[in-house]
């Protein structure tokens, strides 16, 4: 809007001007009409400029508060995806059953097994018979959830567990010696 009404007006100079006294422009009437010209153009180009950067904040603001309500929500939905957390079956630790068995297992690499069954199972390493371990698996044990054990000097670092349902156990080698984890 103001840019229409600087445009009227710098005309309007130009077209007085140009009529002056017996229709005849003077210089001095010349350069003022330009100079009324240039500073509305100036005007223009500087409403312009402001106009875009105050578009320019104004998006950024919206980006902002856009990306800010969208992290809530997304920490949100992590939230509720963490109490509700469904790890894919190729993910899920094995079941523990007689005739399985892991994987050699380098220095530092693990292997799980979920135990699900109540009983005795009879663990030992198929390249050395003579590790052996056994996990209890009883209704109301102290330990459940997920447990740690190693594999260290030849040997599993229990001699016998006792777990309840559903508990995995994670064995880390810590030997040179590749060694596994197998059921009886």
């Amino acid at each position: 809007m103001n840019k229409k009404l600087g445009l009227i007006l710098a005309g309007g100079a130009l077209i007085l001007a140009a009529c002056g006294d017996d229709g005849q422009q003077t210089s001095e009437d010349q350069n003022a009409a330009a100079e009324e010209t240039e500073v509305v153009e100036q005007e223009e180009k500087t409403e312009e400029a402001s106009g875009e950067e105050a578009a320019e904040e104004s998006e950024e603001a919206e980006g902002t508060e856009e990306t800010e309500k969208a992290s809530g929500e997304e920490s949100e939905e992590a939230e509720e995806a963490e109490e509700s957390v469904e790890v894919p079956e190729e993910e899920q630790a094995p079941e523990a059953m007689s005739g399985e068995a892991s994987e050699l297992l380098s220095k530092g690499d693990t292997t799980s097994f979920v135990f699900n069954e109540t009983g005795e199972f009879s663990i030992f390493c198929e390249p050395h018979p003579v590790m052996k371990m056994t996990v209890i698996v009883e209704e109301g044990a102290e330990q459940s959830g997920e447990v740690e054990l190693d594999i260290a000097d030849y040997e599993f670092s229990e001699e016998t567990i006792v777990v309840a349902p559903g508990t995995t156990i994670t064995w880390t080698n810590q030997d040179l010696a590749q060694h596994n984890v197998a059921f009886d």
